[in-house]
This record gives C-alpha cells, structure tokens and sequence, in this order.
C-alpha cells in the first residue's frame, strides 16, 4: 500500500443539499470481485478493464463495499445497520429489496467503470465479506442512518490530501435517498448510490469539490464533472467522471481548505466543502 500510514488524522467532508434538491461509479482498468485469484499477503492485483483478463495491475488502493451496517469512526458513537432497499421502489416492480444482489453489482459496476477512466488512481473495489486478506482498505459504508448534517446530506467521507492512509472511511446515507422521488428503475438508482460513492472516493483520494468553471470546456459536453460543488438530481443520474484536473496533493494541505456556501436555487444539490487540519 505504499507505505502510507495506518494512523488516521483526516478530516470529514460534508454534502448537505438544499431545498427540494438532494444531492448527488466505475475502473480503464477492471475492478475484480473476486479480488483476480490473489494470494493472501501478496499486492492487491487486478484486471485491465475491458480486456480479456490476462493484464494485471497492481492496486494502489483497496477499497470495500459494506452493505451490512456497523460503525465508523466519522460518527464513533452512532452505530447503524445496513441500508434498507425496501425503502426505494422500482419501475419494473417491487424495491431495490428484490433486486438486491442485482442493484448491488450495478453499484459495484458502476463505480468500477469512473476509475478505470482515471488509471492514475488503481484501485481493487471489493465487498466487504472478500477483504479478510487485506488489513488495510477504504471503507464504504451503505448505511440506514438519518444524516447528521441536515436533510440534504447523502454522504460523507474522510478528506484525505495526498492519500496518506490506507485506511480511509465514507458513509453513504440510504435515507436520503427517498427524497430523490421515484420510483426509478434499477438501473437509475444505482446510478444515484454510484456516483455519490465514487464522489466520496474521491475525496478520499485528496480529490476536491470544483465548479462548472473549473471544468476544460470539451470534458462538458461528454460527461458531468463527479467531484462538482453542486449536482443537480438529472446530473445525479448521469454518467459522471473526473474530468478537471486538480491537485490531489497540495504543497500546503491546509489552502484546500474552502466553504461552499448554499446558493438560491432550489434544483442545485448543493455540497459543504471544509478541511480540518487538526491532527496533521
């Protein structure tokens, strides 16, 4: 893991929406669910997106999928249990419950594909239970916990300038989901849960929020920026990539530091950038 540190100081990022708006994944190298026929203790290795799985690459970053609840030290004191997809109703019939293991690799998929599309991040996207070998990952919860910054908040994550640990930690908060109206199709809603995970690793990547200014003008057309101050909830269910360059390791970590303030308009899902130094 390149010899980054187990010993986690890293502040918190927060994304409370705003209004009737909520706010808002995917390897061109392929995540591999079965972690590609690794050897226990050996780097975490996987196959080259789109290929016919004989190139391998080794990961930078494992990064784990938790769908079971748990507790994370963002909110140490507030345990939860996994999200509860009878919530979220599907235009082919039914919820997300009885899509499951479906709308679960969607997701997986999904996010897969926004960093096989930015080769310079190799990551090993696993569940939670395929992990056991690999001591140090990011976490991604999926959890059944009201957000604790407002109603508008749908995830949360350790901002990590540089990616110094290994051990990073993002909570995705299911709930908030239902204020994105439905009922959607399987396919869409996964699309949502996709593209808020992925944001949030990217913050655990040292990845910022931006604006539509800061984007390179032909990247507008082709895709809606990911790591955006502000999503509405049609960009939300686009196909989204990192597409502005940015610093991910700043001289001076702390001039990252920033406030996006809540606009005035009610369509824009508006997101709360800030970087607490304390502890570096």
């Amino acid at each position: 893991m390149g010899g980054k540190s187990n010993n986690h100081h890293c502040a918190r990022v927060f994304f409370p929406g705003r209004a009737a708006g909520i706010f808002g994944a995917a390897l061109i190298f392929s995540v591999c669910a079965t972690g590609c026929g690794n050897d226990f203790g050996q780097p975490p290795v996987y196959a080259r997106c789109g290929g016919d799985g004989a190139a391998r690459m080794i990961a930078e970053e494992v990064v784990a999928f938790d769908w079971d609840g748990g507790a994370s030290r963002i909110h140490p004191d507030t345990p939860f249990d996994g999200v509860d997809l009878t919530q979220f109703e599907t235009t082919e019939g039914g919820t997300l419950a009885d899509y499951a293991d479906e709308f679960k690799q969607l997701v997986h998929d999904k996010v897969g594909a926004i960093y096989c599309d930015l080769p310079e991040h190799p990551i090993l996207l696993l569940n939670a239970d395929e992990v056991d070998q690999y001591p140090d990952k990011t976490t991604v919860f999926f959890c059944d916990m009201p957000a604790p910054n407002g109603p508008g908040q749908v995830g949360e994550a350790e901002y990590d300038p540089c990616d110094r640990y290994a051990n990073d930690e993002a909570l995705i908060y299911g709930p908030q989901f239902t204020r994105l109206g439905g009922p959607y199709s399987v396919d869409q809603w996964a699309t949502m849960f996709a593209n808020t995970a992925a944001h949030e690793i990217g913050h655990t990547l040292g990845y910022a929020h931006v604006t539509h200014a800061d984007q390179p003008e032909p990247a507008r057309s082709a895709y809606v920026e990911l790591m955006l101050a502000s999503h509405t909830i049609p960009e939300l269910q686009s196909t989204q990539r990192i597409v502005t360059p940015q610093a991910t390791c700043p001289d001076a970590a702390d001039t990252m530091a920033r406030t996006i303030e809540p606009n005035d308009s009610g369509d824009d899902i508006i997101y709360i950038c800030s970087f607490d130094a304390r502890g570096r």
